[in-house]
């Protein structure tokens, strides 16, 4: 073997060995220098600027693009946006952008401060608190903890360095500047794009928070990767102090560090995880709390992959705003179930009715539970976010409890899984008529003056704002304690609970005013998506339709605390236009009435059974093609057969889909849709033939006096021996037309709105739905006994609706009347009387005896 060859030969081995493990190999982050803000090196081998801490815009900028990559929307938040004017037009002055720099939503509640300001009423918080000062309880990580630096972190509003320019103009922290009003940055450097967190395997991301805390933003991502120590604390008044662990470097001084492409999953959950379980009960590699995508090695970045820019896919979350634009750019559920991407299985929903996966989302049906503990609401009275959790009887957030989401139908009509966070705060309704909440420092002020007035009416030993002599003590002691705030130009407290503002009215007592309010925060659940076996509906329609399940009957939180101190619910099929009546008939239909049903059809085979064995079918002889009696021409004949087939074609399918016998429809269709589709068109073909078999017949069908008699002997089928009177229906036949007729057009009718069921209520489409399935369970009933007595019970007869014709003997002695009146029409030609009334005498004398 040539030397080439041999090069060759490892080189394919060394490719398949690559591609064979390309799912766990990651490349070497090549050795390098780290450096300083002033971009020199740090060697701590050779004592270079070893008390220094790491600029990752200098280290990591040498070879990437920094200011590209911090432009992505993780790092801005609505910064690239901000402005002070930003939420006048919407009626939320206090919004200043899109993102979480900027806009105020209840579940975080601070508020940051504008940029130009005219008192230290108006500010809540300044960007330099909001990156370490600025949790909500204690316990909490401030805000900045979940930002990774770069730009409101790194740059003011205008485009200036914080610490340098702070340090050029340091009078700005005695200045009403939403950015430098009593700050520190010339200490505390800024939080500039934390690479690491995101990249480095390892990072500890408690020791960010901490250093964020001690307002040590520049040595923040230094203490993170542990490559370093960080002593000392800006908020004590220290200068903090750099050693780094020289076991990491090489001789060189150089650094061979441990970065990860695409970051992994564990990096992701440092901010996703402890906000996320809050919101929406999220948990990642949690065998508690599984995730089928989890279970199955796929990581964040495989549905949320990012280019060079860092724009990191994402999906249309209820509650973020920022970078509206962006959205939809990761792979749904249906683009990798529908494809087979990434080797995703490819469900048919043979257990599910098309229009459910129309109208209800994937993670509806996949997420049916959660296992660890979210929030349920909180209240802000004292001065503090007090959070109730979801379950209540909980101890804390992620603990192992189930809980079930609530739903709620989008913009698209599409019913989607929430967490619903009820919050109760209060505000102030100025002069403008804008409702604006207080902050928290505001809160705490008020409460101070009527705490004494509230009791702990549940138990929990946390007293709750919840009754009306509570809510009227606090309204009395914001209005005193609000005089002279001066960002109101007019006070008048408001308690915002349950989505109600209650206020003062002019008596000095306690009202609800008229106007929208919203208080829950929806937070949209996608994650922790349970296997297929497990999704409501596969053990069909009861998982969701029993009067028991949660996805109708399930409790909605719609106010934290009633009067007694308990959440107020109300259930989750009113918030998807389900309301309890309609849900009620509809799941009697769903437990007990189908069945019922079922076994009535039943009860009409029994009957037929005991009836043929008891009296036995007419043997009056029918023979086919006999030419002497028309009794149907081809248009009725083609009416009836179009019609019949479209009847079996319907009952076929009505019942697969009534009772999901999922092994039928995939006996006989290829999908659900391809199986709705024939009950549609079969449907069409049967509203046609009814309609017009309604007017060709109706003249016929019309009831004569003559028709008692026929009821009264019951045509003959119960055994008596004789003629009875009939035209050319007989009253059975009548009923039946009528029977038909009114049941059918029902069914027509029902037929038609179900077709077009998303443009009417859900209240009315499952009022229909069972009107529809319950007059079909009759029109079935009444088919078969139709069908019986057409065919067994006279043998013979059906074949009238192929050739139209019958005999003198079969038409005189089954419709006497209208054989008179055929031949009075001179429609009959007459035999020798003698011959046809020794046949008739003959046939009748035959058939008395068989009777």
């Amino acid at each position: 073997m040539s030397m080439h060859t041999r090069h060759l030969c490892i080189f394919a081995g060394l490719l398949c060995l690559l591609c064979t493990t390309a799912g766990t190999v990651k490349a070497q982050h090549p050795a390098i220098n780290l450096l300083d803000r002033e971009g020199e090196i740090i060697d701590p081998i050779n004592g270079e600027n070893e008390d220094k801490p790491i600029s990752t815009a200098m280290t990591c900028g040498m070879c990437h693009d920094y200011e590209e990559i911090t432009s992505g929307y993780h790092f801005q938040m609505g910064w690239d946006v901000i402005s002070d004017d930003f939420g006048s037009e919407t009626g939320e002055p206090w919004n200043l952008s899109d993102g979480f720099m900027g806009k105020w939503y209840p579940y975080a509640f601070r508020q940051l401060a504008k940029k130009a300001n005219e008192s230290p009423d108006e500010i809540d918080l300044t960007v330099y608190d909001f990156v370490g000062f600025s949790n909500t309880r204690p316990g909490d990580p401030p805000c900045g903890a979940c930002h990774p630096g770069g730009g409101g972190l790194e740059y003011d509003r205008e485009g200036n360095r914080y610490d340098e320019y702070l340090e050029e103009n340091p009078e700005l922290r005695d200045e009403l500047d939403g950015d430098y009003y009593k700050s520190h940055w010339d200490k505390s450097g800024v939080v500039e794009a934390d690479c690491f967190v995101c990249h480095f395997e390892g990072y500890n991301f408690d020791e960010r928070v901490a250093q964020l805390r001690k307002g040590n933003y520049r040595w923040a991502s230094l203490a993170g990767t542990r490559i370093g120590f960080v002593e000392g604390s800006v908020k004590n008044g220290d200068e903090p102090t750099v050693k780094y662990n020289r076991r990491f470097f090489n001789d060189d001084g150089t650094i061979t560090l441990h970065m990860s492409w695409p970051p992994p999953s564990d990096n992701c959950v440092f901010c996703h995880g402890s906000a996320d379980v809050r919101k929406r009960g999220f948990s990642w590699n949690d065998i508690f709390n599984p995730d089928v995508h989890n279970q199955q090695g796929i990581s964040c970045t495989a549905c949320h992959p990012a280019g060079p820019d860092h724009q990191i896919a994402k999906g249309d979350a209820n509650v973020s705003t920022v970078a509206d634009h962006l959205d939809g750019g990761i792979r749904d559920c249906r683009e990798c179930h529908e494809s087979g991407y990434l080797g995703a299985s490819i469900p048919r929903h043979t257990k599910v009715r098309p229009s459910h996966l129309q109208r209800i989302s994937c993670e509806g049906c996949h997420i049916p539970s959660l296992n660890r503990s979210s929030a349920l609401g909180f209240e802000c009275s004292s001065g503090m976010q007090v959070f109730e959790t979801n379950p209540i009887e909980s101890d804390g957030f992620g603990e192992n409890h189930i809980w079930y989401p609530s739903y709620e139908r989008h913009d698209d009509g599409v019913i989607n899984p929430i967490n619903s966070v009820q919050g109760i705060w209060w505000a102030n309704m100025d002069a403008d008529s804008i409702i604006h909440p207080l902050f928290l420092k505001e809160h705490k002020i008020g409460w101070e003056l009527f705490s004494e007035s509230v009791t702990d009416d549940n138990g929990d030993g946390v007293p709750e704002v919840n009754r009306d002599e509570e809510i009227l003590a606090g309204l009395k002691a914001f209005s005193e304690t609000l005089q002279g705030n001066d960002r109101f130009t007019e006070i008048h407290p408001v308690l915002i609970k349950g989505n109600k503002a209650y206020h003062l009215n002019e008596n000095g007592q306690v009202a609800v005013m008229d106007r929208e309010i919203e208080s829950s925060v929806n937070f949209s659940i996608n994650h922790n998506v349970a296997p297929a076996r497990l999704a409501l509906g596969e053990g069909g329609c009861l998982d969701c339709h029993d009067r028991h399940v949660h996805f109708f009957k399930g409790q909605r939180v719609v106010d934290l605390y009633a009067a007694d101190g308990q959440p107020e619910t109300v259930s989750n099929g009113r918030y998807y236009g389900c309301n309890p009546v309609s849900f009620a008939i509809n799941s009697f239909h769903q437990e007990i009435l189908s069945p019922i049903v079922s076994v009535g059809i039943i009860l009409v085979v029994f009957l037929v059974t005991v009836h043929y064995h008891s009296y036995g079918p007419k043997h009056l002889p029918f023979v086919p093609y006999s030419g002497e009696v028309k009794r149907f021409s081809l248009g009725e004949r083609g009416l009836h057969l179009f019609r019949l087939i479209s009847f079996l074609l319907l009952t076929g399918t009505g019942l697969i889909i009534a009772f999901a016998w999922s092994s039928w429809q995939e006996l006989f269709f290829r999908s659900p849709h391809q199986m709705l589709w024939t009950h549609i068109i079969a449907g069409i073909v049967f509203i046609i033939t009814t309609v017009i078999g309604i007017a060709v017949w109706f003249k016929d069908a019309l009831f004569s006096t003559y028709d008692k008699e026929w009821v009264k002997r019951i045509g003959g089928y119960l055994g008596y021996k004789g003629e009875v009177p009939a035209g050319r229906f007989n009253a059975g036949q009548k009923m039946f037309y009528w029977y038909t007729a009114i049941f059918g057009l029902i069914m027509s009718v029902t037929g038609v709105i179900l077709i077009f069921k998303n443009s009417f209520p859900l209240s009315v489409i499952c009022i229909i739905s069972t009107i529809h399935n319950l007059f079909g369970f009759i029109m079935i009933a009444g088919v078969l006994s139709h069908a019986y007595l057409g065919t067994i019970a006279n043998p013979g007869t059906w074949r009238v609706l192929v050739d139209g014709y019958v005999t003198r003997i079969w038409a005189e002695h089954h419709h006497p009347l209208w054989f008179l009146q055929m031949k009075q029409q001179g429609r009959i030609h007459d035999e020798e009387e003698g011959e046809t009334d020794a046949s008739h005498e003959s046939a009748s004398e035959e058939n008395d005896s068989s009777s």
